[in-house]
């Protein structure tokens, strides 16, 4: 039979686990939780960080910081969630702060839940292969496009970085490596910081908005938000016949698969 990797230190993050569990209710935000499992981690020994900025690279560069809720003895990442649920998504971000930090195992420990629950996830690095069937469906049939081969390209570099770094991250760590991605594509990419509000025509504020334009062809918006249909896409279409570009590309990377939404001025 395998053994365990860390088998030893994940039992006793465990254990915290189902103390603090059993010790709180299941009313209290999730830093209280963070709090609890902290103080007893450390009182039983274990080296704790919690809360701490860490560099995330893609492809060697440096595109943001990402904090995780506990990293115990430099080897197990623990992410706690206050759901009712753990859902698929939670773990894919679990993995994804496992690629993206070179370990192998996490925690993923619920405490809004009615029954203690928690998932120990591995992750265990493969080869990058052929773009996926999702990508070659996605980038088909985009020839009656402005631009199709820049359509194709942008596209797919969406789906390079959500493969590479996975979901989980803030919004501006995928808009700075979609722009390293784009660049490395060779296509002629701008980073946007804002965009204007158009009402009735007028623009009446301007608004942090990291997204990307390419050439005279695309604006590419990378988002990472629980539902992409909260974003009003009157007000994207308002800010192309602004900037005089007849695409729009917005990509939501908080999700299990990338499904990349073309909006046209």
């Amino acid at each position: 039979m395998t053994e365990l990797i860390h088998k030893e230190l994940t039992g006793k993050i465990i254990g915290v686990y189902f103390d603090v569990y059993n010790g709180t209710s299941r009313t209290y935000p999730e830093f209280v939780y963070e709090n609890a499992m902290l103080r007893d981690l450390r009182r039983i020994g274990l080296t704790c960080e919690r809360q701490e900025e860490y560099r995330i690279r893609y492809k060697g560069w440096i595109v943001g910081r990402q904090r995780l809720d506990l990293f115990v003895a430099e080897q197990v990442i623990v992410e706690l969630k206050v759901a009712e649920c753990l859902t698929p998504l939670h773990k894919a971000q679990t993995r994804s702060y496992l690629k993206t930090f070179e370990k192998q195992i996490g925690l993923l420990c619920n405490f809004g839940s009615v029954a203690p629950e928690f998932d120990r996830i591995f992750f265990e690095p493969r080869p990058v292969g052929n773009p996926s069937p999702a990508e070659s469906a996605a980038t088909n049939g985009l020839t009656d496009l402005i631009a199709p081969e820049i359509t194709h390209e942008i596209i797919g570099a969406l789906y390079t970085v959500h493969s590479t770094l996975g979901p989980g991250f803030v919004h501006r760590i995928y808009a700075n490596a979609c722009y390293r991605e784009l660049q490395e594509r060779g296509l002629p990419v701008h980073p946007q910081r804002e965009m204007q509000v158009i009402y009735r025509g007028e623009p009446i504020a301007s608004i942090k908005f990291s997204h990307l334009r390419v050439d005279d062809v695309a604006l590419v918006f990378p988002v990472a938000i629980r539902n992409i249909n909260a974003i009003r896409f009157n007000n994207i279409k308002d800010w192309l016949r602004i900037q005089q570009v007849p695409l729009a590309i917005l990509a939501n990377f908080d999700s299990l698969s990338l499904e990349p939404l073309i909006l046209k001025a």
